[in-house]
């Protein structure tokens, strides 16, 4: 047989049989069977207990690891994460620490290093979170991203306008009587996706805007085919993520207008966050649209 697992099964439950049979047989005719014959008789059970406990024991191993069908993590892996994190917050956290402190903020180019320095802590937390939680909803994870970064946008004097509509907190958002139930916030994977793209959303405007303010926002949007012919006249919601600031904008920033601005950033400024913001929304289903800001800024927003 192919399947490994099954076959040990068939034969531990063959080595069973043949020791009931052994019992049996033992039992009942034991007394007026030959010496030798009992002693074979046996010497056969003995050996075929031994090896239905070996066989056991691998059974029990290919239980153990054989491959999960269900994408929850096991809790040996659960806590080996859990281990991995509190390493690296102790130890590579607090050596980032150690080094901000060391630098004087008063000097330019020991600034520039305190920053990069600041967001490389910022960014490591926030792994450390995301791997000490997998299977929390988005409205939690996005709560946990404000917490570790009010301190950094404090330092730099900038501001964030926050509005986070979780249906699980927000009684109004559902059971209205001209809307449709909303769907569910992603969790676990989905929600880490989008939660990485807003993280990456608020890295680049820390990095390259030159923003003084940033807005988060997450909310149920009308579906833009709501209104094609042959929907229900109620109101198709979807959810919509948006990170905006108000920095310098796109390069060649074309100005405010409806459609995506993605064509107008050069190819050579195009790197590996963009494209990985790309390839987030694509994994799960979601549409990425990065759009300048009416007023200056950039949005990115994420549909789904």
């Amino acid at each position: 047989m192919k399947d490994p697992l099954r076959t040990l099964a068939i034969c531990l439950a063959l080595g069973l049989l043949q020791m009931l049979g052994l019992c049996a047989w033992l039992w009942q005719a034991g007394a007026q069977a030959p010496p030798w014959l009992c002693l074979a008789s046996l010497a056969l059970l003995i050996s075929t207990a031994l090896l239905c406990a070996i066989g056991a024991w691998r059974l029990h191993r290919l239980l153990l690891w054989r491959r999960r069908r269900s994408p929850r993590p096991s809790r040996e892996v659960q806590a080996e994460r859990r281990r991995i994190a509190a390493d690296l917050h102790d130890g590579v956290g607090g050596l980032l620490v150690h080094a901000m402190a060391l630098l004087d903020p008063r000097e330019t180019r020991q600034r520039q290093a305190q920053e990069l320095l600041e967001q490389a802590l910022l960014d490591l937390r926030l792994m450390v979170d995301a791997m000490d939680a997998m299977e929390d909803a988005l409205p939690v994870r996005l709560a946990r991203l404000r917490h570790r970064l009010q301190p950094v946008l404090d330092r730099r004097g900038m501001r964030i306008c926050w509005s986070v509509a979780d249906p699980h907190a927000d009684a109004g958002l559902r059971g209205l009587p001209d809307l449709p139930d909303l769907p569910d916030l992603p969790r676990g994977q989905p929600s880490q996706q989008l939660l990485a793209i807003a993280q990456e959303a608020v890295s680049n405007a820390l990095q390259h805007a030159r923003a003084t303010t940033l807005w988060l926002v997450l909310e149920p949007v009308d579906r833009a085919d709501a209104a094609s012919p042959g929907r229900d006249a109620r109101r198709a919601l979807q959810w919509e993520l948006r990170v905006e600031d108000d920095g310098c904008g796109l390069p060649s920033d074309p100005g405010p207008g409806p459609g995506p601005a993605q064509d107008a950033i050069p190819p050579g400024l195009r790197g590996m966050g963009l494209a990985g913001m790309h390839r987030r929304a694509h994994a799960i289903g979601a549409v990425l649209d990065i759009l300048p800001r009416a007023g200056g800024g950039v949005v990115v927003r994420v549909r789904w």
